[in-house]
């Protein structure tokens, strides 16, 4: 796996168990970058190339950068939609199948009950399927995480599971970690094989801990610091 930028001279390589920095202390870069990042929308107006093998991979499907871990959510709609067509798979391609069928047939029979007692016209939609049943349950992650870093973490499994996401970028997140929180999400990462880019606005204090390290420093000049 490797990231690029058209614009700049930095790769990231993403070999096993690397630690990956982009440190870029010029505003008016980093705000780019991570517009560029985060606007999905607009794969060609993004300077950056995520590829694996040589094939260049489509950055709003395979990367998924995370501005505020705070806000992450395992029952947000992409999640939700994966979650829901693997439920039904599974109800396809199992006994579950008759069983939800029936469950369609009793509940249809029932609805037409209610609506025989309506002195009104009333209708109801009479093409109900498997899918129609998954929605009246609004299934859900139960999202039980008591630390930051349960969080996140539940957020990477799920997402590279569900979406095949290949590569996770991260804006400021040594902001919310201690350094063995650090070390505990490089554990989990590494023993995944996910592949991580760290974005900072400033070098932190234990920049030796990573080993593929790049500096944009005020000057827009390029620094790499390989250990």
């Amino acid at each position: 796996m490797k990231l690029v930028h058209k614009e700049f001279n930095f790769v990231f390589h993403f070999k096993e168990n690397t630690r990956s920095l982009l440190v870029i202390e010029q505003p008016g870069i980093f705000f780019k970058l991570v517009r560029e990042l985060t606007a999905s929308d607009y794969e060609e107006e993004s300077g950056f190339i995520l590829s694996e093998n040589d094939e260049v991979l489509k950055k709003k499907d395979k990367l998924a950068c995370i501005v505020d871990p705070l806000a992450l959510s395992l029952n947000e709609r992409k999640l939700l939609s994966k979650l829901g067509e693997l439920l039904k798979r599974e109800i396809l391609s199992t006994e579950l199948l008759v069983e939800g069928n029936q469950i369609i047939s009793d509940l249809e029979s029932y609805i037409i009950r209610i609506i025989q007692r309506m002195d009104w016209g009333v209708v109801y939609s009479d093409k109900m399927e498997i899918q129609s049943l998954l929605k009246i349950a609004d299934i859900r992650f139960d999202e039980m995480q008591e630390t930051l870093i349960e969080k996140i973490l539940d957020y990477m499994k799920v997402s590279c599971e569900l979406l095949d996401v290949k590569c996770f970028v991260f804006v400021h997140l040594l902001s919310y970690l201690t350094e063995y929180e650090v070390e505990k999400f490089y554990e989990y990462v590494h023993y995944q094989k996910i592949c991580v880019l760290l974005l900072e606005s400033r070098q932190p204090d234990f920049a030796k801990e990573f080993s593929e390290t790049v500096i944009i420093d005020k000057d827009s000049c390029e620094i790499v610091l390989n250990v």
